[in-house]
């Protein structure tokens, strides 16, 4: 037997380099793994706000229509409290390619002496009791047919802080 004999290194680089590769092809399925779960998430999330989008914009452009929608006193926008059990449904709903669903609710301003028109839209995404979306919308009615609207849009997310 020689003092350097070098049988069976071969055998030993062998294996270092499997359990290295390995670990390496290890690590890289778990991070395949998580972007995979991440790109679920984010279908899913953008299908509710394509939803509550579509829905409110709809909602909007009914308002722009009929001048009636939001306006003091209508009934399809009843303030919340308690002379009214719950606000009444506005017509408006929006399906997206994958049947998610979007009911709007709205609510309309309580000044009577107001000449232009101010409705808060609430979108609600598959029955869930926190909203989605709220558009707070000033049709100005004085200035013509079909009136001129500003819109200012909260994505409320999944903080319900965000939209009490």
């Amino acid at each position: 037997m020689r003092a350097r004999d070098e049988e069976g290194q071969a055998l030993i680089l062998a294996l270092g380099f499997l359990v290295f590769f390995g670990l390496v092809i290890g690590a890289m399925l778990s991070f395949a793994e998580a972007s995979v779960l991440g790109t679920e998430r984010l279908r899913e999330q953008r299908s509710t706000v394509y939803a509550a989008d579509g829905a409110t914009d709809a909602a909007i452009r009914i308002g722009r229509v009929d001048n009636t929608v939001g306006a003091y006193g209508d009934a399809r926008c009843q303030l919340p409290g308690p002379l009214a059990a719950a606000p009444i449904l506005l017509t408006t709903t929006a399906t997206t390619s994958d049947q998610t669903a979007a009911k709007v609710f709205c609510t309309w301003s309580p000044d009577p002496l107001q000449l232009d028109r101010t409705v808060i839209y609430t979108a609600f995404v598959g029955g869930t009791p926190t909203p989605a979306v709220r558009a707070t919308v000033t049709y100005h009615d004085s200035a013509g047919t079909p009136p001129p609207v500003d819109v200012s849009w909260t994505y409320c997310g999944h903080d319900p802080g965000v939209c009490p």
